[in-house]
């Protein structure tokens, strides 16, 4: 497998390609504001999208994502519980910006789902907090997890906006993310990566 991490957008978030090198599908996770160079990637990787993954509805999660679906025909993917999110231009922040993104989802996601593809399993973690329907996706055999806002290296996503809380971001890091092996590395939606272990210890936010 491999990974390719875009983030020259105006974000600083990132968009992940994940693709098999060998049959050359993959997936894209978080299409943010970076269509040109996500596409050059996949045009020159040769990729076979089969999937657009969200791990949550914000708009710099999902900027590109439609155009992307147009350009691969490969179906969105979310959560089960963030259809509204995408939909409403004001809780996914885009409307504040003018920008008015709203993406409806072609499938959707519950806890526990498997996604399949080449040789490689993604395993849906539903992870609210951040917004009701976030999630994670974790590949159990390659050893990583991608949080989206759910969790950063030593910190945690901002639960102050629409379908956002607290304390049930708190349970589902210490429940569903910190329970994973502790060498999983952790790719997130903005900034560097970490690993489980490195989060147990230093996340004063979350504490173990």
């Amino acid at each position: 497998m491999e990974l390719l991490i875009i983030n020259d957008n105006p974000y600083g978030q990132n968009i992940y390609i994940y693709f098999d090198k060998e049959t050359r599908e993959g997936i894209i996770i978080d299409p943010g504001d970076s269509y040109e160079t996500v596409r050059e990637a996949v045009e020159q990787n040769k990729i076979a999208v089969k999937a657009i993954l969200l791990t949550h509805g914000h708009f710099d999660h999902t900027f590109c994502a439609n155009n992307l679906k147009v350009l691969t025909n490969a179906p969105i993917y979310a959560h089960e519980n963030e259809t509204n999110l995408l939909r409403n231009t004001e809780h996914n922040r885009s409307g504040l910006r003018s920008l008015e993104i709203s993406v409806a989802p072609d499938k959707h996601f519950k806890d526990g789902d498997v996604f399949s593809f080449a040789n490689c399993e993604i395993k849906v973690i539903h992870t609210p907090g951040h917004t009701a329907g976030g999630v994670c996706y974790y590949d159990e055999n390659a050893g990583i997890v991608f949080t989206g806002d759910t969790l950063f290296k030593e910190t945690i996503g901002r639960t102050d906006m629409p379908t956002g809380d607290y304390e049930t971001l708190l349970s589902s890091i210490r429940e569903k993310l910190f329970t994973l092996p502790e060498e999983v590395k952790v790719f997130p939606g903005h900034d560097e990566s970490s690993t489980i272990k490195h989060e147990k210890k230093f996340n004063r936010i979350v504490g173990v």
